[in-house]
């Protein structure tokens, strides 16, 4: 859930150039499976992961209804920050919905290869940014129509969105997928 932006808009490329040298030196290169879960709920990981290529979905079950929380795609970060830096159980899965590619980094690996400084100003930024992706999301919710926030989600990965099951898109829009057709055929005329 933590978009590659931050890494060029809200920290020096010089700081962006070196947290990309680092995750690639003890990122653990692994094979993701659509379908398979990489993040389970109520776990505790040690650990966040690059995406190199594919894409995953956030969600949670209540009330043994599932929601979609949100997408992630190649070139972002994705963790459980509460589990990562609090040691607390995770409240949602995160799966891959494409065969995906990550590196995976053990944050105490991460936290090695960095002097002290380093690793507090690139955590906190990724923290800082991870906030920023929460509150918009809760403020596109609530202010954007499915077809603003589709078209939003289009924007960000368009052909890795054409990969991602109309009912996933669909429950994250909070529609059905009927009206997400609807949302599509309108944009190809």
């Amino acid at each position: 859930m933590i978009s590659p932006e931050f890494l060029f808009s809200n920290i020096p490329e010089k700081q962006s150039k070196y947290f990309f040298s680092i995750i690639q030196k003890i990122g653990k290169e692994k094979q993701v499976a659509k379908g398979e879960k990489i993040i389970r709920h109520g776990s505790h990981p040690s650990f966040f992961f690059y995406i190199v290529d594919g894409a995953f979905k956030t969600s949670i079950i209540k009330n043994d209804k599932a929601y979609i929380l949100g997408f992630t795609f190649r070139g972002d970060l994705d963790c459980c920050p509460a589990s990562l830096w609090k040691g607390m159980a995770n409240n949602f899965t995160i799966e891959a919905v494409t065969d995906s590619t990550v590196l995976v980094c053990e944050l105490k690996d991460f936290q090695n290869a960095c002097p002290s400084k380093k690793y507090y100003t690139i955590t906190t930024n990724i923290m800082s940014n991870y906030v920023s992706i929460l509150e918009n999301r809760v403020i596109e919710a609530l202010s954007l129509t499915a077809e603003q926030r589709y078209n939003k989600l289009l924007l960000q990965q368009p052909h890795l969105v054409e990969n991602i099951p109309l009912a996933q898109i669909a429950a994250y829009l909070g529609i059905t997928q009927e009206r997400l057709s609807r949302i599509r055929k309108k944009r190809k005329v």
